[in-house]
């Protein structure tokens, strides 16, 4: 009786190792509806400049102020510089010296040659001559590039505007003394920006900085314009991506001709990026964390595998699944089992 009541323990056990657990699966669906992303950004100048002066001196005019739409080339203050002048005039008397000078060394020179021949001149002093009426050319030559020199850095008592601009700060008044040798970066007169057209500037998540092109547009609105969007086309981006924040800065354009918006204003970009390839949805209880990853289970020759995925968007039932492994054709396990192991065989709930 015991041998019979074994065998049938034996045979029930056989029997439970035998079944396959029933699984409910679905298929992934490819994900077909563009993606929404806003992320805020702030305005910023094309260009941007403050303006020193090189030269050392009073402030005798100051031509523009704050809000002022200068052009490029325009006077924006004239520097009083005695001194520049004086050292100009100074630079001026020694090149006439040096000319003189060289004018009569090489004179001198070229009759040497002669007397060298009726033998009235050793060769020594011939050369010697020659020698030195190359030396005050030379000199000549230095005295002009100091002249030179001066008269660049007179040039700069007169401050020109670098490019088309508004002005957005000032810094001095007339009558101020200013440092033209001054190291610091204290000493600027005028900050010009070019605002006729805008950089509006984000910190762009991965997922969005990997999908965004030389085409790439998006749509900017600000609190403080209700009702009025604007388009912004990619300029440039980083291709870094910043360590502590994990973002990339990306610039965008604004036509902005008519300066109907300042720079330093925050607005929201609204980016609308069709989805990456390998993108599906599927419900939200076939997603798994396991090891810390997370994963689907899928079935495949009749055995559970689980794949790494990257979630994305969650839309309450459904939430969107990135994965190269997965296909339109591949059986996702609904709800999987903790129990399920890889490589466990498997029966499909028909």
């Amino acid at each position: 009786m015991k041998t019979i009541i074994s065998l049938l323990f034996l045979l029930t056990i056989s029997l439970t190792a035998q079944e396959k657990p029933t699984v409910r699966t679905t298929l992934p669906s490819v994900a077909t509806v563009a993606s929404a992303y806003e992320l805020p950004g702030r305005t910023e100048p094309l260009e941007s400049a403050l303006i020193f002066t090189r030269a050392t001196g009073i402030v005798r005019e100051r031509k523009f102020d704050i809000g002022d739409q200068v052009k490029a080339g325009d006077v924006l203050a004239i520097i009083d510089a005695p001194e520049i002048d004086r050292e100009v005039e100074a630079a001026r008397a020694a090149v006439d010296q040096a000319a003189a000078r060289a004018k009569t060394a090489r004179q001198a020179a070229e009759r040497s040659g002669t007397l060298l021949n009726t033998r009235a001149l050793s060769q020594d002093e011939t050369e010697q001559r020659i020698s030195a009426a190359d030396e005050s050319e030379a000199a000549l030559r230095s005295a002009q590039a100091e002249l030179a020199r001066l008269i660049e850095l007179q040039k700069f008592s007169t401050v020109l505007a670098p490019f088309d601009g508004i002005i957005s700060a000032r810094n001095f008044d007339r009558g101020d003394r200013m440092r033209g040798d001054s190291s610091t970066a204290e000493g600027w007169l005028y900050r010009l920006v070019r605002l006729d057209t805008l950089r509006f500037v984000i910190s762009a998540t991965p997922d969005l900085a990997l999908r965004l092109s030389n085409e790439s547009e998006t749509s900017v609105r600000f609190n403080e314009l209700p009702g009025q969007t604007f388009t912004a086309k990619l300029s440039r981006s980083g291709k870094v991506f910043d360590t502590t924040s994990g973002t990339m800065r990306a610039e965008f354009l604004i036509d902005n001709k008519d300066l109907r918006l300042p720079a330093g204003l925050t607005g929201l970009a609204t980016f609308k990026l069709p989805p990456l390839p390998g993108t599906f949805t599927l419900p939200t209880n076939t997603l798994v964390v396991r090891e810390g990853k997370s994963m689907v289970a899928i079935v495949k020759d009749g055995k559970v595998g689980f794949v790494e995925v990257l979630a994305g968007k969650n839309f309450g039932a459904t939430l969107e699944i990135i994965s190269a492994a997965l296909t339109p054709e591949t059986p996702v396990i609904i709800n999987p089992n903790a129990m399920l192991k890889p490589g466990d065989p498997v029966e499909m709930d028909k």
